[in-house]
């Protein structure tokens, strides 16, 4: 167990703000990789704050945290894949060194705390303008993805968020479709949105489209999720809208002429591997891997563990509802790669609330990548191994009763066969090319509905005994 008071003898330490409040200090013994954490006084005694996340909470047990929790909670909010390369090679570190990752990056983090090296309040004013990012600028970048990731500007890493795919963070100043710009983000700027470009590799072709008819399928079956659009340069880019971010007035003045921070309310969220307490390494269920000597280890995020988060949640029925409509959404859409950091939660003093969802995509469309599902329905961990004794298994498993998985099921599936076929045919996808992928998409999609009405059926009748 690691105690906050030993915070005060860390050889380093790093200031958390939550704008100009200040939230924690976190301490960090390099030699013995030994991490703290001690919440300030004043933010604790305020009626609307939070800890970071269940694992830390204000008042910790005896003997404080658990050993790794702080480590934890600070490694889940740090890119992965090519951009966390790229973060080590150019800032000299080693991908392992998570404290001079954060240091680093944490100026704009995922939710709403900023890790700052003074204990000094953090200016509100940038020290320089906000860049922007032209059209013509972003569409050369995009050219070069192969040799440059796009979260690199002007030599400096401006992506903080978890995840693989390319990204970038920018301010939007006012809706694209009414001429909005682009604007890089420097402390204390905060950023509203994330582009996401199709990448360089050719064996995802159109995940733009793919992500935008995925997203706005839920949306057009009106389930929570982020408000996307499609920039061209003229190559696709998807605009997501960040749903830890709150504008306000006046907000489109100040980043545009840098005069002072824009009107930007950071939001605390977590991901479920957070919420869970586990490693980035943990947002598989098959946390070792799917090797013969390993395949039956499944100690990372599943659904039945995504499903225990409910007991954390202020609405535990809304809250348990939505985790069953999320899942079952990943099967009609065929996402095998919904894992633990894809499904997150806003935090506060009464507890968790369900997020509004992202990174839809259905990764079936690409034979070239792996289908093994993240998460597993019952023992399957392929799509098309997943029958009637699968479902009734998820169900047992989950705490969700069988006949309001049926009721549930054959509503969204339903709704699928309802809005698909149109959104397959909208504006947004402007050339042959695109439309064809999009009613593939549809075609699965409507396929899948009508697979998992029959399967839902069927699983109802599965005898508990059996389960």
């Amino acid at each position: 167990m690691t105690d906050p008071a030993d915070v005060a003898a860390a050889p380093h330490a790093l200031h958390l703000w939550a704008d100009d409040r200040k939230v924690a200090t976190l301490g960090y013994d390099a030699l013995n990789d030994r991490w703290s954490l001690d919440y300030d006084p004043d933010w604790m005694a305020a009626p609307n704050s939070f800890p970071l996340s269940p694992a830390l909470p204000f008042q910790p047990l005896s003997g404080g945290y658990a050993v790794g929790s702080v480590k934890r909670f600070v490694e889940n909010l740090l890119p992965e894949g090519r951009a966390l390369d790229v973060t080590a090679t150019t800032y000299r570190i080693s991908k392992s060194n998570i404290y001079a990752l954060i240091t680093a990056l944490g100026t704009e983090t995922t939710g709403a705390f900023r890790f700052w090296r003074s204990d000094d309040v953090p200016p509100a004013v940038a020290a320089k303008p906000a860049r922007e990012v032209t059209r013509e600028e972003l569409d050369q970048r995009l050219a070069s993805l192969d040799q440059m990731p796009l979260a690199v500007w002007d030599g400096k890493v401006r992506m903080s968020i978890a995840g693989v795919q390319d990204k970038l963070m920018v301010y939007l100043d006012r809706p694209l479709i009414d001429g909005g710009r682009l604007f890089l983000v420097e402390p204390p700027l905060a950023s509203t949105h994330i582009l996401k470009p199709d990448p360089a590799r050719p064996i995802t072709p159109h995940l733009v489209v793919n992500e935008h008819f995925c997203m706005c399928l839920a949306r057009r079956m009106n389930l929570p999720v982020a408000e996307v659009s499609i920039y061209r340069t003229p190559r696709p880019v998807l605009v997501v809208r960040r749903f830890d971010r709150e504008l306000v007035q006046g907000a489109a003045a100040g980043a545009a002429h840098g005069s002072s921070a824009p009107s930007v309310r950071r939001l605390h969220i977590i991901d479920a591997a957070q919420a869970s307490d586990l490693p980035e390494s943990g947002k598989y269920e098959r946390n070792l891997g799917n090797g013969e000597h390993v395949r039956h280890i499944r100690e990372g995020v599943s659904f039945e563990m995504l499903f225990e988060r409910v007991d954390q949640t202020i609405n535990k029925a809304a809250a348990r509802m939505t985790l069953l409509r999320w899942a079952l959404f990943q099967f009609l859409i065929g996402n095998c790669d919904a894992h633990g950091k894809n499904f997150s939660f806003f935090v506060s003093r009464e507890g968790l609330e369900p997020a509004p969802w992202y990174d839809l995509v259905s990764v079936v469309q690409y034979a070239g990548i792996s289908h093994e599902l993240a998460m597993a329905w019952g023992d399957a961990f392929l799509l098309e191994e997943v029958g009637a004794f699968q479902l009734a298994d998820f169900a047992q498993r989950c705490g969700i009763d069988r006949k309001l998985l049926k009721r549930e099921a054959t509503r969204l599936a339903k709704l699928v066969v309802e809005h698909a076929p149109a959104q397959a045919l909208a504006e947004e996808y402007v050339d042959e090319s695109e439309r064809a992928f999009a009613a593939q998409l549809r075609d699965f999609v409507v396929g899948q509905a009508a697979r998992l009405v029959a399967l839902v059926d069927e699983a109802t009748k599965v005898k508990a005994k059996f389960l």
